[in-house]
């Protein structure tokens, strides 16, 4: 294996792992993790009663749920990458590159960690429309886009992403495509994927600096030199 390969793969699995590694990340994975075995654990008193309330009261008609069902999952993922990318097309700046590089890859290894899970689970939907119930890959990718935004930019951008979110995860359970656990699941990792890669990325951005000791030019002692990059 080559230099370049040995150097992309470790560039690749730093990435994927990055929600295991990064210390606010994985209280997430924690917290999300515990409430989702606990939804898992009493399926049939709390999850499966809160699927049948949603599906007798039926509170939003499938116009309102559509949205959530169709493209809010991806779609401002997608605006956010290209608005991005362009800004940096168009400005050459730095830092617009890497929340669009950032947005890409919260998207991407959050989506494959849930597809993988889908197929090794392998959970029958509330609506019986195939085996791809756990966990919810609407619910991963909205997430992932909320915490990357709320942990990027000021509040005013994360309360409405959060917002959005959460109204995937809503319609996904109300139209019985998935369970308490399932929507509980894919927010987790979602959260978890958009919160580290954001932290990442804003370390990206931040100016390099250095603090040196080095020699006088005597040699008879030894000065500070502190460096910074703009």
């Amino acid at each position: 294996m080559s230099l370049i390969s040995q150097s992309l793969y470790a560039s690749v699995w730093e990435d994927f792992t990055l929600p295991v590694t990064n210390e606010d990340s994985r209280l997430v994975l924690l917290y999300g993790g515990s409430a989702t075995l606990v939804a898992t654990l009493f399926k049939k008193s709390l999850s499966k009663k809160i699927q049948q309330d949603l599906k007798e009261d039926q509170p939003l008609c499938c116009r309102i749920t559509q949205p959530g069902n169709a493209y809010l999952q991806i779609l401002p993922n997608i605006l956010y990458t290209f608005g991005f990318g362009l800004d940096f097309l168009l400005r050459d700046n730095e830092e617009s590159k890497n929340l669009s590089i950032g947005m890409v890859k919260a998207t991407l290894y959050s989506g494959l960690v849930t597809d993988t899970l889908k197929f090794v689970v392998h959970e029958k939907r509330p609506n019986g429309g195939g085996y791809k119930s756990f966990p919810s890959g609407h619910t991963t990718t909205a997430f992932a886009f909320a915490s990357f935004v709320a942990s990027s930019h000021p509040w005013y951008a994360g309360v409405p992403a959060y917002a959005m979110a959460a109204f995937v995860g809503f319609c996904r359970m109300h139209d019985a495509h998935h369970y308490l656990q399932d929507v509980l699941a894919g927010a987790t990792i979602g959260i978890s994927y958009g919160m580290a890669h954001a932290q990442k990325t804003s370390a990206e951005n931040r100016p390099q600096s250095a603090f040196y000791v080095v020699p006088t030019d005597e040699l008879k002692g030894v000065a500070f030199k502190y460096n910074i990059e703009f």
